[in-house]
Order: structure tokens, then C-alpha cells, then sequence
């Protein structure tokens, strides 16, 4: 099931790199692993055991969705999406692969788009991998907004994503192979570059949480916490009440002037 579920997703990403532009030559063919050349790739990180799976899977059922290609000068075809897939049929020792070639020749932000839709559905994706995938697409022009549009994410989850690009090179690392979470990843970006590196060690040896690690990055930066966030919740008579009896209806203001004279006596 859950290689019928990427195939899927991949056969969306490449039928919408299809439609891009109104026409695009396309083609099914096959074509020799030999022949197919991998160039940058968007995912520096694959999960070995998915790999296996995958390509054992290959062996009894052979490969479910093509792979995407376009034909280069000296005969051979770069790959354009379908890396597991790929990487997977070489481990199942395919000689052969069945692929959609792009005859007409892409822009490289038009590849990057469509190589990235197909990544970022699946949810074992790196962080990091996903962060320079978004840079490399904002180094073609294209601001935070145009970037979470074209992949189809929140502008706040690009931004953040992105802003996982300031850490440490070892902290990033760190975050690639998930002894970190980027919870903890966005708590360590409020500290300098060399302050980073002794917190991790410390988030490694005591196991600490996110919550954890803002508080001692708060330590850390000499500012201690000077308010507490209490969620309350109201039915909305009870709300409807409060407002009644509130100056100007101010039912915020009313809650924390009750609070002042508690803790005043």
C-alpha cells in the first residue's frame, strides 16, 4: 500500500510538471539504468531499510510508476524525478526501467519544483533536505510567499524551514540524521553559532525536551521567563456572562485584574 501511495504522489508531480505550460513533449519509453545520470540531488539522506524494501518490492512486482527523465546531448537521460525509485532498481539489480521522458527541455526551477512536490508528500523527508531545496528555489528569485505557493506549503512552514539554514553546520547535521527535532532547532537559533554546539551535547546527554531546551536557552541568554501563558477555557455563556459584568465588555482585562487582587489579598 505504501508504494501504490508514492506512486501516486509521484505520478501527480510529474503530470503537473507536464501541465505546466500548456503543451510539454512527453513520452512513455524504457530506457537502460546504465543510461540515466543522477545529478544534485534533493535528498542527501535515504532511509536504508525503506530502500530495501522497495527495491525487493521491485524484484516481484517490477517498478509501479515510471521515472521522469530528460534526454541529454550525449544520449543519455538526466533524472528528474523518481530518485528512490532509481536508487532502488539499481539495489534490484533492473536493467531496464520504464520512464517518462520530457523531450521538451525544462527550465531548471521548473525541474526543482516538480522534483521538490514529489519529496516533500512523503513524510520522512530530512528537514534540512526540504530547507535547501526551498533556498535553492529563493536563489532563483522567488521570495518566501512565491516559495510556499509553488510547493503548495504555508508561508510560515517555508520561513521556518528555511530558517533552519542558520544553524550550526554540525547542528544542521544534527537535525539531517534526527538525533534533533527541529523543535529543538528552532530553540537553538536564538543563540550564536559557538553557544549551539555545547547545548546540543547537553540535549544529547540529559534527553532534554523542546520545552526543556527554550528554558535553558533562556538561561543561557540571561533572560529568565517573566510570564506564564495559562490557557482557560470558557462555554461561551459563561463568556457571555463575564462580558456582561466586565468594564466596556473587557473580559481579558477583568480576568487579570480578579488574579491582582487574589494574589494582593
Amino acid at each position: 500500500m505504501l508504494f501504490l501511495q508514492d506512486a501516486a504522489k509521484s505520478l501527480l508531480a510529474s503530470l503537473s510538471l507536464m501541465a505546466k505550460n500548456v503543451i510539454r513533449m512527453a513520452r512513455l519509453s524504457e530506457v537502460k539504468v546504465d543510461q540515466i545520470v543522477m545529478e544534485d540531488r534533493i535528498r542527501k539522506t535515504f532511509d536504508e531499510d525503506s530502500i530495501k524494501e522497495l527495491a525487493s518490492s521491485i524484484e516481484r512486482h517490477g517498478i509501479l510508476q515510471p521515472i521522469t527523465v530528460q534526454p541529454r546531448p550525449d544520449g543519455t537521460y538526466t533524472l528528474l524525478m523518481g530518485e528512490r525509485r532509481f536508487i532502488a532498481a539499481k539495489r534490484a539489480g533492473v536493467d531496464v526501467v520504464p520512464v517518462i521522458v520530457m523531450d521538451e527541455r525544462l527550465k531548471p526551477d521548473e525541474t526543482l519544483e516538480a522534483r521538490l512536490i514529489e519529496n516533500i508528500h512523503r513524510e520522512n523527508l530530512d528537514p534540512m533536505d526540504e530547507a535547501e531545496a526551498y533556498q535553492q528555489l529563493a536563489d532563483m528569485g522567488y521570495n518566501v510567499s512565491e516559495v510556499a505557493r509553488r510547493v503548495g506549503k504555508p508561508r510560515y512552514y517555508v520561513s521556518k524551514r528555511l530558517s533552519l539554514l542558520r544553524l550550526h553546520p554540525k547542528v544542521r547535521e544534527g537535525v539531517r540524521h534526527r538525533t534533533l527535532t527541529p523543535g529543538h532547532a528552532q530553540a537553538l537559533l536564538r543563540l550564536e553559532l559557538d553557544q549551539q554546539l555545547p547545548l546540543v551535547e547537553e540535549i544529547e546527554a540529559k534527553n532534554l525536551s523542546v520545552k526543556q531546551t527554550r528554558e535553558r536557552v533562556r538561561e543561557i541568554l540571561g533572560r529568565r521567563l517573566s510570564w506564564r501563558l495559562l490557557p482557560i477555557r470558557l462555554s461561551l455563556e459563561e463568556f457571555r456572562s463575564l462580558e456582561r459584568v466586565a468594564p466596556n465588555g473587557d473580559v481579558d482585562a477583568l480576568i487579570r485584574e480578579t488574579i491582582t487582587k487574589l494574589i494582593q489579598g
